[in-house]
């Protein structure tokens, strides 16, 4: 594994870059802190990517109006997939590595500091600009500016290993990938075999 000898790497001679990395993080919690600001007691995220949905796609009939919906089920899954992964891992953060070291990865140990596996700062970034990316391929490079300055923040600022970040990249693709197949299937039963059948 390459993640201990990646991390005593940025640990050396990255730190540097670290002040950067913290305000890019920071920046990107107070504006999420906006996102899930509570109306009548729901997430603002949620309202309004439920209401772009209704009045894009189902409303104007608009078919790349489906990314709202995607995001919102993407988001949620991915949030809950993280959290849930981080309970069942208990997995060290590198900051233990560099005050005392341990043996092996660093799974299934008893705290403080082992909640490094996946990165919940990754998942949370990297599911809000995905489903734009999947939707709209062809500004995906411009799309995953923030979320890559993110998973490299995490690195350069001792909080998790290269595995903890790709991994939280995966667990967002494979939900939103989950949805859009369904979504696909969906819209193919309804507009393709639903008519047919009826028709008959």
């Amino acid at each position: 594994m390459l993640d201990q000898p990646l991390a005593w790497f940025s640990h050396r001679y990255l730190t540097g870059a670290g002040p950067f990395f913290s305000t890019c993080t920071n920046l990107c919690e107070e504006a999420y802190a906006v996102l899930v600001w509570p109306i009548k007691g729901l997430p603002l995220l949620f309202i309004g990517s439920l209401a772009a949905f209704l009045l894009i796609r189902i409303g104007l009939r608009r078919q790349w109006g489906s990314v709202f919906l995607l995001l919102l089920l993407t988001h949620t899954a991915s949030q809950i997939s993280a959290n849930l992964l981080k309970m069942a891992t208990h997995r060290l953060r590198p900051e233990v590595l560099f005050e005392k070291g341990y043996d092996g990865l660093g799974f299934w140990q008893a705290g403080p500091n082992n909640d490094s596996f996946p990165s919940a700062h990754v998942t949370l970034i990297f599911s809000l600009f995905w489903p734009f990316a999947v939707v709209f391929p062809r500004y995906r490079s411009w799309l995953l500016v923030i979320p890559g300055i993110i998973g490299i923040g995490r690195l350069i600022l001792d909080q998790h290993y290269v595995s903890d970040v790709w991994f939280s990249s995966w667990v967002v693709i494979a939900w939103a990938e989950l949805f859009r197949g369904v979504g696909l299937a969906c819209n193919l039963v309804y507009h393709k075999i639903l008519p047919k059948k009826l028709a008959n």
